[in-house]
């Protein structure tokens, strides 16, 4: 795979992921949604490890100082601004009822805001509605500082059998993640960066053996099979909220799912495509999507209300209006998707002017 079709099927990859994440956050209580929730966000922790550069153990300082930057700058931004609009999203209906915790949404005091923002700076405390798709933040920074120390310390141990010694300790890590989820530990935070560790690992053990793997459509076609029938038993994945079931079967399900998209993905990417073209543009805005689909499907439950005639305190359901979601999620997905293409597209082109106009008042 030369570096330019290797950096174009790789960010096909990550559109295809960040589309199966907003299909599966539209679709709800579908098979559909139980289909993408078993590979969507496994695949950026698939190219996370990847990516991963073993030259960095060398510089531990300088990998934690680009990971702080990269995850947890954008966690602190997103997340004050949306306690600083918590009020106002309320007053325009946009909140109401949190339905994970089964409780109302009340507004904050100036003094729940100053505590709201504080818990935003543990980079794990805080959760807004709106931004619950975040806690992959925290989960890929976790992951990958997990994986960082194991490979850091298998290095130190002994340089010749560095590999041996990094797949013994991130078996044994992963290990403990699933003993930690069946026993129903307390704090996800816990035994969840062991679990996301591991399958970052599944990406590092790709990029060292992808000269010996080949990407067989015929394979690909087999591993959806498989996933289609997990999906008929209806057997669910969700990392986020540790929901793996049996182990051997989530990372055999982890595996055959990042297979099949990657094959998919160098297959498109091998072909100059509009298609090809669309989802290499996608691939570089993952993030903005991720944070803000939640934010635009309420344009598509305002149509919804329109069109359906339900009350607008409808609008306060998030991520959409739980029900009736055959058809709707197909609308919603488009507008997950365009929508924060657009603003990022938007911003980019203010920024680009800025930056002109200062240039040229220097001239």
């Amino acid at each position: 795979m030369s570096g330019q079709v290797q950096s174009k099927t790789f960010s096909i990859l990550k559109a295809i992921g960040i589309i199966l994440i907003v299909i599966g956050h539209s679709a709800l209580y579908t098979p559909l949604c139980t289909f993408t929730y078993l590979i969507d966000i496994v695949i950026f922790f698939f190219v996370a490890g990847y990516f991963f550069n073993d030259d960095y153990l060398e510089k531990p300082f300088l990998f934690f100082k680009k990971k702080i930057i990269r995850f947890y700058v954008p966690w602190v931004a997103y997340g004050v601004t949306f306690v600083l609009l918590h009020n106002l999203l309320l007053r325009l209906h946009l909140l109401s009822f949190n339905f994970n915790t089964r409780t109302v949404i009340e507004p904050y005091t100036f003094s729940d805001t100053i505590h709201k923002i504080l818990e935003v700076l543990t980079f794990f405390k805080w959760k807004e509605p709106l931004l619950n798709p975040l806690w992959f933040l925290f989960g890929i920074f976790s992951g990958l500082c997990v994986f960082f120390v194991i490979s850091w310390i298998a290095k130190r141990i002994n340089k010749n059998k560095f590999e041996v010694y990094r797949a013994v300790f991130i078996g044994s890590v992963i290990t403990v993640g699933f003993a930690g989820n069946a026993n129903n530990w307390p704090h996800g935070i816990i035994y969840r960066p062991f679990v996301i560790a591991g399958l970052i690992y599944i990406g590092k053990l790709y990029s060292i053996y992808k000269d010996k793997i080949k990407l067989s459509p015929l394979l690909a076609v087999i591993c959806f099979v498989g996933l289609c029938v997990a999906t008929a038993f209806n057997y669910r994945i969700n990392i986020g909220g540790m929901l793996i079931g049996n182990p051997l079967l989530f990372l055999l399900i982890s595996c055959s799912g990042c297979y099949m998209l990657l094959t998919l993905a160098k297959f498109i990417a091998e072909r100059d495509t509009r298609l090809s073209v669309l989802l290499n543009f996608i691939g570089k805005h993952t993030f903005t999507i991720m944070v803000l689909h939640y934010v635009s499907f309420k344009l598509g439950i305002l149509l919804q209300i329109w069109i359906s005639g339900y009350p607008i305190k409808y609008l306060a359901y998030y991520p959409v209006i739980p029900f009736n979601t055959t058809y709707w999620w197909l609308l919603y997905t488009i507008i997950g998707i365009s929508v924060p293409l657009f603003l990022s597209s938007a911003l980019t082109t203010i920024k680009n002017r800025v930056v002109k106009k200062q240039l040229q008042s220097k001239v």
